[in-house]
């Protein structure tokens, strides 16, 4: 079996590569359109600027700005902000730019960021999710809100499926899973080996997503001069409770 692998990290190269979209294609618009939707509703949004930080191909940028928000993407694939830019085009108030999560540098502060869909804990190196936080710091207006939408690590933990066959487009994708033990001043972290049957053979990819639950985060975002407002367990912003919700979505303030 070759590896798909490159010089890049894990998710530079993946997240560019077809076969991601692929085995992911199947969330919907309608389920961006939502959770953006209960968002806006919750907590009484109004004519916003908004970063929507590591926006894929746009969805919930898209919903965004359906709702009249003035809305910037911002994602590290080319292909994904290439295919936003062509999808969504039709959508006023709504700019999609490329650009790393970790050192990303743009002219404005917004009232609000997002970053959804486990849009974080990619890093093996600590000191880059605070970098992270560092950028969504800075690129707020004083008094600005971030929502962090993650995974329940232990809900995760407790229903983590180690292997399973799944079928997208004609492909056959063979996926495992585990949770590594944590590394000398790391963390432990959710790994995901995808193998598919290519032209030249199979070709591997893998995800690593930190396992950060809510005391870690809590403590990133308090050392980054955030106030945690609110804790949620489910797109629906129902309560969360540790181990039975399967989200862990964070609305914070910059203080």
């Amino acid at each position: 079996m070759e590896p798909a692998q490159s010089p890049s990290p894990w998710f530079e190269s993946w997240f560019d590569n077809p076969h991601y979209h692929q085995l992911y294609g199947h969330r919907s618009d309608a389920e961006a359109e939502a959770f953006v939707s209960a968002m806006h509703a919750h907590w009484g949004w109004d004519q916003l600027t908004l970063l929507d930080l590591a926006c894929g191909k746009g969805r919930h940028a898209r919903a965004a700005a359906a709702k009249g928000h003035t809305v910037v993407g911002l994602d590290l694939s080319p292909n994904s902000i290439a295919a936003a830019r062509l999808e969504h085009a039709d959508v006023s108030g709504l700019t999609f730019l490329e650009g790393d999560m970790r050192d990303f540098g743009l002219t404005q502060q917004f009232d609000g960021i997002l970053n959804l869909f486990t849009s974080f804990g990619y890093f093996s190196e600590p000191q880059d999710h605070l970098a992270v936080l560092a950028q969504v710091n800075a690129h707020l207006k004083p008094g600005g809100f971030f929502v962090l939408d993650f995974l329940d690590v232990h809900f995760a933990q407790r229903h983590l499926v180690p292997s399973e066959q799944l079928e997208r487009g004609g492909v056959n994708y063979s996926i495992s899973r585990a949770l590594t033990p944590a590394s000398a001043g790391g963390y432990p972290t959710f790994v995901k080996h995808i193998v598919h049957e290519g032209p030249n053979g199979k070709k591997e990819h893998v995800e690593r997503v930190a396992a950060l639950d809510n005391t870690h985060l809590t403590t990133m975002l308090t050392q980054s001069g955030f106030e945690i407002l609110g804790r949620y367990g489910s797109y629906a912003l129902e309560p969360w409770s540790e181990g039975e919700s399967n989200r862990l979505i964070l609305h914070a303030r910059k203080s």
